[in-house]
C-alpha cells in the first residue's frame, strides 16, 4: 500500500520564520517565568514590538545584502547575541566561581567597564560571523532550514509552557467544583465583629475579571458603625525584609538597640515576638490590609497556580482603606516600584519625578540585553523612590481631613543600594537578588542598608510628629523578614531558616499611648482590628496569630508553621 502523498506548497517549504521567533521567544520565555504577576498586557507589546524591529531589521538587511537566507541569518545572529549577553556573562561568573578566581577577577563581570567590554566582545563577535555570512557562496538554504526547526521547537516550548501556565492559572481553577472554599471576594463581612475566616462557599470557579467586580462590590458594601469627632492621620509604613532585633543579632551580628532607643523615647510600642502572617509580600499585605487569613482564596485558586493577580486585586482595593473611607478619610499612596503595592487609584498617589522609569518585568528583560550597560539608571530609579518616600510622607499632615498613608519602601531588603550613611552604592553581579551576594557580602549589605533606614526613618517620623496638628496613628512594620540564611535549591521549606523569615519588626505608635490591646506577638493580621476598636469604637474579634510558609512557585500552598516559629522566640 503507497503512502499517501503530501504536497506542501513551495511558499511554505521556502519560509522563513526564525529572525521572529528568535526575537520574541526571550521575550515569551521570560513571560512564562512570571506570569503570576500580571505582565500579560507588557509582554505583548514588547513581543509585538521586537516584531516590527525584527522585519524592519530584515528588511534593511535585505536592501544591502539581496540574499534573503544571508539577511535572515544575520538578524538572527544579532537576537540571539543580543538577548543572551546578560546569559553569558552570569554563566562566565559562574565558572569563575566553580574554579574560586570570582574574587580576584569581579572586575571581569561587574560595573560599567566590564559591561562595555562584554558588549565589545558581542560586537565584535556579531560582526565576524556576519562578515564571514556574507562571503559564503554555498546554498544556505539547509541552514536556513535548520534554523526553522530549532526556532520553531523553541516556540512550541514556550507556547506548551504558555498552554500550562494558563491552565494552572485560569481554566483548572474555574474548572475547580471539588467543594474547596472558593475566593475571598465573598467575605463581605470579613470585618464584622462575629465573623471567622471562613470563605463563602456558593462560589466554586475563578475569573480575575469577576473576582475584581465582585470584591471591589463587597468593599463598598461593607457595613459599620461611623464614628464623628476628631480622627488621628494613619500611617502605614512598610520596611520590606526589616528583621526582628534578635534575627538582627543571632544572624547579622547587629546591634539595633539604638533605633529601638530612639522609638521608645518617642513612645512607641514595639511587639519584639511579632511574626509574620506569610513569608512574601503579596500574600503578607494581602493579608494585613484586609485583616483576614488567605485560607479562602488559597482553596479556590488551588496549590499549583502561582497567579498572584487576585492578591494584587485585594491590595488595591483593600477593606482597611473602605472602612477608614467611610469615616472620611483621604487614601495617600506612594509609589513602591513593586507591581503589588503600585496603588495608582488611591486618592492621592505620589511618585518622583520620572526619568527613566521602567517596569520589573522591563528591567528583567532589559538584563539579559547589552542595555544593562544603563542598569545603573534602575537602580537610581529605585534609589528615588525611597527616598522620595521618606522625604515626603510627612506631607499627609497638610492634607485636610484625616488621612491614611502608605507607604511600601523596598529597603532593606536586597538589592544593596545604599551605604550605612545613606550614599548610593552599585549592586553587585546581576540584578542584585539574594543569589547574587555571598553569604559574608549579604550580612554586610543588609546590614548597611538597615542602619540608612533607620536614620531615614528616625528623619521621617520626627516630621510626622512635628507637623501633625494633632497626634497620629504611625505603624513601621515589616511584610516579612530577610533570607540570609536561605539555602537555594528553591525556595522551599526545607530550605528555609523560618525564624529569620518570619520573624519581623513591628512597631506601633498611638495618640494617647494606651498600648493595652497590644501585645508583644501581635501579627499584621491584627494590626487592624486593635485600632479599630481603639480609635473607631469597632468590636471585632482579634484573630488567632498564626504563621503561613509559602515557596514563590506555590504561593497558595500554605503550611502552618506557627508552632516553629513561636518556639524559636
Amino acid at each position: 500500500m503507497k503512502k499517501p502523498i503530501v504536497h506542501i506548497h513551495p511558499k511554505v517549504k521556502e519560509a522563513i520564520i526564525h529572525p521572529l521567533a528568535f526575537a520574541i521567544f526571550p521575550v515569551l520565555s521570560l513571560y512564562v517565568k512570571n506570569m503570576g504577576e500580571g505582565f500579560f498586557s507588557e509582554a505583548i507589546g514588547i513581543a509585538v514590538g521586537v516584531s516590527i524591529l525584527a522585519a524592519l531589521l530584515w528588511l534593511l538587511a535585505r536592501r544591502f545584502i539581496k540574499d534573503r537566507n544571508k539577511s535572515a541569518i544575520i538578524v538572527s545572529v544579532f537576537f540571539v547575541l543580543f538577548f543572551s549577553h546578560g546569559h553569558a556573562i552570569s554563566a562566565f561568573s559562574a565558572v569563575l566561581e566553580r574554579m574560586q578566581l570570582l574574587d580576584k577577577a569581579r572586575f571581569l563581570v561587574e560595573g560599567r567597564p566590564a559591561l562595555l567590554s562584554w558588549l565589545a566582545i558581542w560586537g565584535v563577535l556579531f560582526v565576524v560571523v556576519s562578515y564571514f555570512t556574507v562571503r559564503l557562496t554555498s546554498d544556505l538554504r539547509p541552514v536556513t532550514k535548520f534554523l526553522n526547526v530549532v526556532a520553531l521547537t523553541l516556540m512550541v516550548m514556550v507556547g506548551a509552557n504558555l498552554a500550562i501556565g494558563g491552565a494552572n492559572m485560569y481554566l483548572i481553577p474555574h474548572l475547580r467544583t471539588d467543594g474547596n472554599p472558593s475566593t475571598d471576594a465573598n467575605q463581605s463581612t470579613v470585618l464584622s465583629p462575629t465573623t471567622d475566616t471562613t470563605a463563602d462557599e456558593d462560589q466554586d470557579s475563578f475569573d480575575l475579571a469577576e473576582f475584581k467586580n465582585s470584591w471591589q462590590q463587597d468593599v463598598s458594601l461593607e457595613e459599620m458603625s461611623i464614628r464623628t469627632g476628631v480622627l488621628p492621620d494613619i500611617y502605614y509604613i512598610i520596611v520590606d525584609a526589616y528583621a526582628r532585633d534578635d534575627i538582627l543579632k543571632e544572624v547579622y551580628h547587629f546591634d539595633n538597640s539604638e533605633f529601638l532607643s530612639y522609638l521608645v523615647e518617642k513612645r512607641f510600642y514595639v511587639a519584639d515576638k511579632s511574626v509574620t502572617n506569610y513569608p512574601q509580600t503579596s500574600l503578607s499585605l494581602a493579608s494585613s490590609l484586609n485583616s483576614m487569613y488567605l485560607d479562602g482564596l488559597a482553596g479556590q485558586m488551588g496549590t499549583e497556580t502561582d497567579n498572584r493577580q487576585p492578591l494584587h486585586v485585594m491590595i488595591k482595593n483593600n477593606k482597611v482603606f473602605q472602612y477608614l473611607r467611610n469615616h472620611g478619610y483621604t487614601f495617600l499612596a506612594f509609589s513602591s516600584g513593586y507591581g503589588a503595592t503600585e496603588i495608582t487609584n488611591a486618592d492621592i498617589y505620589m511618585e518622583p519625578p520620572k526619568q527613566w522609569d521602567i517596569s520589573e518585568f522591563q528591567e528583567a528583560l532589559v538584563t539579559l540585553t547589552p542595555l544593562s550597560v544603563f542598569r545603573k539608571t534602575f537602580f537610581d530609579a529605585r534609589r528615588d523612590r525611597v527616598t522620595y518616600a521618606f522625604d515626603h510622607i510627612a506631607d499627609a499632615t497638610q492634607v485636610d481631613g484625616p488621612t491614611f498613608a502608605f507607604v511600601h519602601v523596598q529597603v532593606p531588603h536586597w538589592p544593596f543600594i545604599f551605604d550605612a550613611d545613606g550614599r548610593p552604592i552599585e549592586p553587585h553581579n546581576g540584578i542584585g537578588m539574594r543569589g547574587d551576594y555571598e553569604y559574608d557580602e549579604f550580612i554586610e549589605g543588609y546590614r548597611n542598608q538597615l542602619m540608612s533606614v533607620n536614620k531615614r526613618l528616625q528623619i521621617a517620623i520626627d516630621e510626622i510628629l512635628a507637623r501633625s496638628s494633632a497626634p497620629p496613628i504611625i505603624i513601621v512594620q515589616s511584610d516579612h523578614g530577610p533570607d540570609a540564611k536561605l539555602d537555594y535549591g528553591g525556595w522551599r521549606i526545607e530550605k528555609t531558616y523560618l525564624p529569620e523569615r518570619m520573624a519581623i519588626f513591628n512597631a506601633y505608635y498611638f495618640p494617647d499611648q494606651n498600648y493595652e490591646a497590644l501585645y508583644e506577638s501581635i501579627t499584621p493580621v491584627n494590626t487592624f482590628r486593635v485600632i479599630f476598636n481603639n480609635y473607631f469604637g469597632a468590636g471585632y474579634e482579634l484573630l488567632e496569630d498564626r504563621s503561613y510558609f509559602a515557596g514563590w512557585s506555590h504561593p497558595y500552598l500554605f503550611t502552618d508553621v506557627t508552632d516553629e516559629v513561636l518556639t524559636s522566640n
